[in-house]
């Protein structure tokens, strides 16, 4: 599974000079037969650099002798002067890419982890709690069982108020028990959302239980059986994790607008100023529409980035290179500095395009 640690690997592996060759490769085979994606393979690595030759051979004895095409997406980067080779099977596709750059190119690998942001999933009862960690189109669970409490007691008398009080104060233990496994659990996955299950009167209570922190971090409900089989609790959560985050991302658009319009800019927008913010180490929230591209030119030298042309690298005096597609690049540098990445996807992208197409929220 991809992580943050993982992309920051990449980006700052040491390539000593060589090039990488990054494949990334729909391997979705209840959308096209596996013959037409090895075509569109071969066509793809076929475009390829003839410095790039013995990562090609390298791949393409990847997906004919090793790859088992059970998965939905494949990301490799392959080096062979310096034996590196990273290589990803994804449970979501991915768009075909294939390119041989100075560094490999995380570009898409960044917007699955934008499109795909970790959620957490505590389903739960007075007797049991199930967690999920719902990330990049895979679910995992969790289970955690709670004391048993035993049934309702049906006849009359004081006994019976007595048991029955018994009964309620052990249900109401168990779901402390279990909010605060959901706050354990929440923090030890690294999530940044949660997501309750449950009946309405279960989570209706429950939800008190939880501290402010993590009520705060609650972004949807929904009503689920404690036994049901865990792909119904992925449709569910994943149908909530879709329309969250496309409501998260045009507000995030809309605020970076009003950041931008501010007497003293808070955020730049376009390639030109939001490149020079990411020069001077300005950028706190790094802002492109996942699809958008745009020309500019890099220093090979020390990275310099700039939307304009120009005599010299301002930083070392070397020559710039002209790039085509300077996003990617603008992309590699937001994660080399630190800077949040998020490549923002249909509806927000077009209002973004509208704007310059990329932009960012500034540290300071």
């Amino acid at each position: 599974m991809i992580t943050q640690q993982a992309l920051k690997e990449l980006v700052n592996v040491d390539t000593q000079g060589h090039k990488v060759l990054s494949l990334y490769l729909n391997t979705d085979l209840t959308q096209h037969p596996k013959e037409a994606r090895k075509l569109a393979l071969k066509q793809m690595l076929g475009r390829l650099d003839a410095a790039g030759k013995p990562d090609v051979e390298r791949v393409t004895r990847f997906f004919d002798q090793e790859y088992d095409w059970q998965s939905l997406g494949a990301a490799i980067f392959s080096s062979a002067p310096i034996d590196f080779w990273r290589e990803h099977r994804l449970a979501v596709p991915v768009l075909d890419y294939a390119a041989v750059d100075p560094q490999p190119n995380v570009r898409l690998l960044t917007d699955l982890l934008t499109e795909y942001e970790c959620y957490a999933v505590a389903l739960v009862d007075r007797e049991q709690a199930r967690f999920f960690k719902l990330h990049l189109g895979e679910i995992e669970e969790f289970a955690h069982a709670l004391p048993a409490t035993p049934g309702r007691h049906k006849q009359g008398g004081w006994s019976a108020a007595r048991f029955q009080r018994h009964i309620d104060a052990l249900a109401l233990h168990n779901l402390k028990q279990a909010a605060q496994l959901t706050g354990d659990f929440f923090k030890s996955q690294g999530c940044a959302r949660l997501l309750l299950a449950g009946t309405h009167d279960m989570l209706a209570q429950f939800r008190g239980l939880l501290p402010k922190a993590l009520r705060e971090r609650i972004v949807g409900e929904f009503a689920m059986d404690l036994e049901a089989p865990t792909n119904q609790v992925f449709e569910k959560a994943r149908a909530i994790q879709t329309r969250v985050e496309r409501e998260s991302q045009v507000a995030q658009v809309e605020a970076l607008h009003t950041a931008a319009r501010k007497k003293r800019p808070t955020a730049t927008l376009g390639l030109a100023d939001t490149l020079g913010a990411l020069m001077e180490h300005k950028v706190y929230t790094f802002i492109a529409a996942a699809d958008y591209r745009a020309q500019g030119y890099a220093c090979a030298h020390c990275g310099y980035l700039s939307a304009q042309a120009l005599p010299a690298c301002p930083l070392c005096g070397h020559a710039l290179q002209q790039e085509d597609d300077a996003v990617n690049l603008a992309v590699r540098k937001a994660i080399e500095l630190g800077s949040r990445v998020e490549l923002v996807r249909e509806p927000a992208a077009t209002k973004l395009k509208r704007l310059g197409g990329i932009g960012s929220l500034l540290r300071y």
